[in-house]
């Protein structure tokens, strides 16, 4: 045999296996292990701050509906008490149970035509009379003749706290004789909403038409009735895909914090606010990055325990493979071979024999697994590519049918339920026969000489007189199993589960005198505005509904021929 040794100088020594392996464990695992933590860390960021601007937005709509809600209801209640004055009407009565049904107003008053104040809720310490016509909310109504929602401003009589007003104008044969107005506290709408914000870390800010501070909390820079409209606040404001976007803006917290800002115009023409501070995110992104931290930390530990073990199995297992080699092999030395790591120096005097034999088998089984393991990958691609596919296109069927159910059961003109819309609410109320499990009121409702309406003002007027009867009979519901349903035409079905014969009763008046003051001009009426006659009938448990509608509808018929703009009721 021949001896391959250089015959000067010594060969060195492979670096030592255990070694070796000990970096390829730090290589193999550990490295991994960092950098996908760093990957999560950067996904988390960013998915944590679009949450939190999707969860920014969704408040921001529910605290601008929760203020329009409470701002329109106590509109709804001065308007309604306008609509039914007269000469004779005991204001100071009228007054007190306009505050015993809206508890909301710190004030209420109603003055004369030239704004002198005739009566008022509570009744002031003794004082000279008092003259209103300089505040906005008696000029307003007074010039417009509708309802009015003013921006802030401090009381001077009973109080100096912020307050906004509502108001409406009353009349007397047809004239111009003063307004009502009620007074709130700007705390009264804004105070639970905003104890609710700030338990969650989130700062509201409330801006009059003017831009003018009406409400911030105590985390912003910012004072009551102090101007916003130049401010970075609102710059950019409406210029994304939607009005309630988040934005990031510097600065913005009385501390000098940066935060995300969202905001919606309300109804009344307010701009509402709400603002988390960014350290909120960053505090969020912490923690994960601790844990991840620490979850690191466990894998290294693991990955060592795991390396110290399988290398003790390993020496073993290499004493073990020596001595069978030693016995299978013939015992002749490679012709030539590469210096082994000193591990493996036992096993490679063993070895030189087989490696030739070994070799063909070898390199055929590696082709094959090859061939295998590609076939596998591109089985699984395949298969996730067609569980990805058929996930998207079942949560399109899903929100297709979900949203052409929605549109199955409303009406496309005014919002309100469509017969099938009002079959489906019926049915939670009824049993398979049609009869009723519970009591229900059954309220008809017929626009008055709708068709004479059309015929001068023409049908986009009509959709828009009928759209504008719908809100005020919606707005009049209050309890979540009331419904109203389009019948068709111009007629108008409302049911009242659980309702009592006098409530029932003043609901229908209300909805009478709601839609007569709206005003709607309508030179064929006999009042000059759009009105309602109105039919309804209260039901008992094992009733058939539709035998209810009948009735309801024949107390319609009565109130039409009756001269219109009444309520009729059965006999």
């Amino acid at each position: 045999m021949t001896d391959t040794t250089p015959p000067t100088g010594r060969v060195p020594r492979p670096p030592s296996l255990r070694r070796q392996f000990a970096r390829a464990v730090v290589l193999a695992a550990l490295l991994p292990a960092a950098v996908l933590g760093v990957v999560e860390q950067v996904r988390s960021y960013r998915a944590e701050q679009h949450h939190l601007g999707e969860r920014l937005e969704v408040s921001t709509m529910l605290s601008a509906t929760a203020v329009n809600d409470f701002v329109d209801m106590h509109q709804a209640g001065v308007a309604l008490v306008a609509s039914m004055s007269g000469k004779d009407t005991d204001w100071p009565a009228q007054l007190a149970e306009l505050r015993r049904r809206y508890p909301g107003f710190s004030s209420v008053l109603v003055t004369d035509a030239l704004g002198n104040v005739q009566a008022s809720q509570p009744v002031p310490p003794r004082a000279p009379a008092i003259n209103v016509a300089d505040r906005e909310y008696f000029r307003m109504p007074r010039d417009s003749g509708a309802p009015f929602v003013s921006d802030a401003f401090r009381g001077r009589r009973l109080s100096n706290d912020p307050l906004v007003a509502v108001s409406a104008p009353w009349h007397l044969d047809g004239a111009f004789a003063g307004v009502v107005q009620g007074s709130i506290r700007v705390d009264a709408f804004t105070g639970p909403r905003v104890a609710a914000m700030r338990r969650r870390g989130v700062e509201m800010l409330l801006l009059d038409r003017e831009l003018r501070v009406i409400r911030a909390t105590e985390g912003l820079q910012y004072r009551f009735q102090q101007p916003l409209a130049d401010t970075p606040l609102l710059a950019g404001a409406g210029q994304g895909a939607r009005e309630t976007e988040s934005r990031r803006l510097h600065g913005v917290m009385a501390d000098g914090r940066a935060a995300w800002v969202s905001q919606a115009k309300l109804t009344s023409g307010w701009t509402l606010v709400l603002v988390v501070p960014d350290d909120m995110l960053v505090s969020t992104v912490r923690s994960r990055a601790l844990a991840t931290a620490g979850l690191l930390v466990l894998i290294a530990a693991g990955v060592w325990f795991a390396y110290a073990w399988q290398m003790r199995r390993l020496d073993g297992a290499l004493a073990q493979l020596s001595d069978a080699l030693h016995a299978l092999a013939v015992h002749r030395r490679p012709s030539a071979t590469a210096p082994l790591p000193e591990e493996f120096e036992p096993v490679g005097r063993a070895v030189g024999e087989l490696a030739d034999q070994l070799e063909v088998a070898h390199e055929d089984l590696q082709r094959s697994l090859a061939d295998q393991s590609a076939l596998a990958l591109s089985l699984q691609r395949t298969l996730e590519r067609r569980e990805q596919e058929i996930d998207r296109r079942t949560a399109e069927l899903r929100q297709a049918n979900a949203e052409l159910d929605r549109l199955n059961r409303t009406d496309p003109l005014t919002g309100c339920l469509n017969r099938r819309g009002l079959q489906h609410k019926l049915s939670l109320v009824s049993d398979e026969a049609g009869q009723l499990t519970v009591d229900m009121t059954v309220i008809a409702i017929d626009v008055d000489h709708f068709k004479a309406y059309n015929d001068r003002y023409g049908h986009a007027a009509g959709d828009s007189a009928l759209r504008r009867v719908a809100g005020v009979v919606g707005g009049l519901l209050r309890h979540p199993q009331d419904a109203v349903a389009r019948m068709g035409g111009e007629e108008f079905l409302v049911v009242l589960p659980d309702t009592d014969a006098a409530v029932s009763a003043r609901v229908a008046e209300r909805v009478r005198a709601a839609v007569h003051a709206l005003g709607i001009p309508h030179e064929d009426s006999p009042w000059g505005v759009v009105t309602v006659s109105i039919g309804w009938v209260r039901t008992a448990p094992g009733e058939d509904y539709a035998q209810a509608f009948l009735i309801a509808d024949e107390a319609l018929y009565r109130a039409k021929h009756a001269g219109r703009n009444r309520v009729e009721t059965e006999e």
